[in-house]
């Protein structure tokens, strides 16, 4: 019996609790429990990849371990009677096991919600959000933000449910969904190419780029299809006149350009602005083209949705209420703008501010767009419904309940 421990709520079903239970009654007359300090230790809950204190529901954080003193009375020992578990301790494990059995959810909402992000200005709606602590209003309390390198990465970890929400999404979430996941996007933030290609100072016009690099953050990405459709309409072959180069985020892809490791990168305020300083130029503006393509959206998993639909609709709600601050107040916008860009210059954070002021809706509502523009691109020649893609139901209900008009009030 020694260094036998009662594990409760790691990853148990209810016939396992069940089968603790009836186990620890009937030992409950010949042992003694003592209680052990955890401190910080944290357990796997249900899910893969989720952690979850359990024992904050016990005062103090304990976990009962069946002592080996006193032991089973000895074979004609009288002298070590059976010590009975007392009333109060039998009170708190009962208690425990019926907070297991009949109230998870209790349980589930106390574990961490990770949504992937990336570092872009795309992202102001979420870290508005996060500033404002607009997820924590509405019910969001352990939101973890992982920031990764590209949208591709963010969506192997949303499939792989390592995170359950994505705040970017585009090319990658839609043929993720082709490919069988069962990813949905539930909402979109930015709807144009909100990109200027800049090339090296020696480069005049778009024939020079022939046989140079070029950078993007990922191959497949949102800003690869960006930069595909750009050399297309400055008439070139995007398969055969350049090689593009993985290189990383706005702030590398910068550094590689202004140091003469690639020739031309796709950039958005207030990185754009910094490669005007160098004196880098400016080939093609694709925010002037006109065309309209979702560049950045919300995404999650429809199991997700299924089995957490409050949670998600709470998570939007945060993230609507972080967007409407951020277009009605300017000093807060400009100041969320400079603390995740790690930028301080004024002068750029107030044109930065601008620009995304003009970018961002004020209501980041999905539709077909989100869907059909990725399907035409990919030249899938099945007919696809684009509901398959696209679940629009969280952001109605939140506009039939008035809530999207609330946040402008």
């Amino acid at each position: 019996m020694s260094n036998f421990f009662l594990y409760t709520g790691v990853g148990l079903s209810r016939g396992n609790l069940i089968c603790i239970l009836s186990n620890f009654l009937r030992l409950r007359n010949f042992v003694a429990i003592k209680y052990v300090e955890l401190g910080n230790r944290s357990f796997h809950l249900w899910k893969r990849g989720i952690k979850g204190d359990f024992f904050e529901y016990l005062k103090p954080s304990v976990t009962p371990e069946i002592s080996p003193v006193p032991s089973f009375p000895k074979r004609g020992n009288s002298n070590l009677p059976p010590q009975p578990i007392g009333k109060s301790e039998s009170v708190k494990i009962l208690g425990l096991v019926v907070v297991f059995l009949f109230f998870p959810g209790r349980l589930l909402a106390q574990e961490p919600l990770r949504a992937g992000t990336i570092f872009s200005a795309t992202q102001a709606p979420l870290w508005a959000a996060k500033e404002g602590r607009f997820f924590e209003k509405y019910g969001i309390k352990n939101l973890e933000v992982i920031q990764f390198s590209g949208g591709q990465p963010v969506t192997r970890a949303l499939i792989g449910g390592d995170i359950q929400i994505s705040t970017t999404g585009g090319a990658a979430v839609v043929n993720a969904r082709l490919k069988g996941a069962d990813t949905v996007i539930i909402a979109r933030t930015v709807g144009v190419f909100p990109y200027t290609l800049y090339v090296s100072k020696d480069i005049r016009d778009a024939s020079e780029l022939k046989g140079k690099r070029l950078a993007v953050s990922t191959v497949g990405g949102s800003g690869y299809v960006a930069m595909q459709y750009a050399l297309r309409r400055l008439g070139l072959d995007p398969d055969k006149d350049v090689a593009m180069l993985q290189v990383g985020d706005f702030g590398t892809r910068l550094a590689s350009l202004a140091s003469g490791t690639v020739q031309g990168t796709l950039l958005l305020p207030p990185f754009s602005l910094r490669a005007r300083e160098l004196g880098l130029r400016s080939l093609y503006d694709l925010v002037g083209s006109g065309i309209q393509y979702p560049i950045n959206q919300i995404t999650t998993r429809q199991s997700f949705i299924k089995s957490q639909r409050e949670t998600v609709k709470n998570f939007l709600k945060g993230l609507v209420a972080g967007l409407a601050r951020f277009r009605t107040d300017r000093e807060f916008g400009v100041k969320v703008l400079g603390q995740n860009l790690r930028e301080t210059d004024p002068k750029i954070l107030q044109e930065t501010y601008d620009f995304w002021l003009k970018v961002f809706p004020k209501v980041p509502n999905p539709g077909p767009e989100d869907a059909t523009v990725f399907l035409e691109f990919m030249q899938v020649k099945e007919q696809r419904d684009w509901r398959d893609f696209v679940d629009p139901s969280l952001m109605e209900e939140l506009e039939r309940d008035g809530f999207l008009s609330s946040v402008y009030k």
